[in-house]
């Protein structure tokens, strides 16, 4: 993975900048964890004020912003093994997670109870249920130290730093040594692990149910889940009017008002390209049915491009939409990603969704605009029968065609772990039926002749 080089220059109106973007795609990462978008942004915004309460520097500013908003970059690699384990919503459990009192046996099996199969018969669920033969601390510590392992892997990876990546991989670690995944205890978690554990957790509540709720929270987990200070210096913060209404009203400007340091730098092309792939490995991580498929996804729609005269700055913005044209997916749960059989009504919508839900992410970041149209409109149709805006071939630019044939063909030509995929010979011959109907015919010809890699199952 490529390792940033941010370039220490006064940020323009004309230069993306490393803390809008981050802030833009955790709300992909909100998504796969069953949170709000603007989850990730809201917690940042509350850590960052209990560092100012507590006086942390400049430095350990700038690495607790960081890892706020990329705590959640190992999320779905754990959420195959979460429905695997379950047998059900990976996303609603996720979620439920986040109010479940781990400290609590009885808390732990009621969650273990709701959340296992919950939609087979009893007797299928009482079978499901025997088979987690671990109490649900045990589980969750498996769990957990998937997601762990992988966010820091992806930090360390992205260049960033030991201590933004020790501060996600011990993000869920508690005071009393009963967090995950090994449980460390006091003083012996890192300072930015222990803001970032109490800011998210307050965060789960103050979004639900309001700042009372979450105070309450706070207060009744002093002590056993967080830092007694830590909760001290965010008391303090009860009066902060602005604070409150900022996560309210307006809170992806308000963090940006206080990006400093490396999140105000300038990042190149390169960089750009570092962290769109990191991205397209969150997504791709989330099923085995998938895996790889946006960094697949991205090549064919590079080497289309090129086929068909494309500019290289043209060819750059069709794999960077590539890389990028799943992400509404991470809020799609793997109950319907991995199901076998046909999808219902209620699943198919979830599934057409999932483009807006792209798009939402992307909004926001004038010099991504370009990307964000591709890659959002990546299942539209030239007859309008596409999703999920069903626009019409004269709304459809080439660069949007273009990826709406690289997603089908590594959709048709991709091992999956239930069935092989097609030759390049049948997947010509089903594309061709459509070209020109719903489909740009010149895409397909450009198909033709290729030599293609063929991906492997996962």
């Amino acid at each position: 993975m490529h390792s940033l080089h941010i370039v220490a220059e006064e940020p323009s109106a004309s230069h993306l900048t490393l803390g809008p973007l981050l802030a833009a795609l955790s709300r992909a990462l909100d998504l796969t964890e069953g949170q709000t978008m603007g989850h990730s942004v809201c917690a940042c915004l509350i850590a960052l004020r209990i560092a100012d309460v507590i006086g942390l520097t400049d430095e350990q500013k700038n690495d607790l912003h960081l890892a706020m908003l990329l705590k959640d970059a190992g999320c779905s690699s754990n959420a195959a093994r979460m429905f695997e384990t379950f047998g059900g919503d990976d996303i609603v459990a996720k979620q439920d997670a986040k109010f479940c009192n781990w400290c609590s046996m009885l808390e732990g099996f009621r969650y273990v109870l709701n959340h296992t199969a919950p939609h087979l018969l009893f007797t299928e669920r009482l079978k499901k249920l025997t088979q987690i033969t671990c109490t649900p601390g045990k589980l969750m510590d498996r769990l957990t130290l998937i997601r762990c392992e992988r966010g820091a892997e992806i930090i360390r990876a992205l260049g960033l730093g030991d201590q933004v990546a020790e501060t996600v991989y011990n993000l869920d670690e508690h005071w009393n040594g009963f967090g995950f995944p090994h449980g460390r205890k006091k003083q012996a978690i890192p300072l930015l692990a222990r803001i970032a554990c109490l800011a998210q957790t307050v965060t789960v509540f103050y979004m639900h149910f309001g700042k009372d709720r979450a105070l309450a929270v706070a207060k009744s987990r002093r002590k056993t889940w967080f830092d007694p200070d830590l909760v001290k210096a965010l008391f303090s913060l009860d009066a902060d009017e602005h604070l409150w209404s900022d996560l309210k009203m307006r809170p992806r400007e308000a963090l940006e008002e206080r990006t400093t340091g490396t999140l105000r730098y300038r990042i190149s092309p390169a960089d750009l390209e570092g962290i769109c792939h990191a991205f397209a490995g969150v997504v791709d991580a989330k099923s085995p049915f998938t895996a790889d498929h946006s960094r697949r996804v991205a090549e064919y729609a590079r080497q289309l491009g090129s086929n068909m005269g494309f500019s290289m700055s043209q060819q750059a913005e069709l794999y960077r939409a590539g890389l990028l044209h799943d992400l509404g997916k991470l809020g799609v749960s793997n109950l319907i990603l991995e199901k076998p059989g046909r999808l219902t009504g209620d699943e198919w919508e979830v599934i057409r969704r999932h483009p807006e839900a792209t798009s939402r992410i992307l909004a926001g970041l004038p010099t991504l605009e370009r990307i964000r149209q591709i890659a959002a409109t990546h299942h539209e149709k030239l007859d309008g029968s596409g999703y999920g805006c069903g626009l019409r071939a004269e709304q459809l630019d080439l660069s949007q065609r273009v990826l709406a044939v690289a997603d089908i063909w590594d959709a048709l030509t991709a091992d999956r772990p239930y069935r092989a995929g097609m030759s390049q010979d049948e997947a010509l011959a089903i594309l061709q039926k459509e070209s020109g109907k719903t489909l740009d015919g010149d895409c397909i010809d450009a198909l033709k002749g290729a030599t293609w890699p063929r991906a492997k199952a996962a």
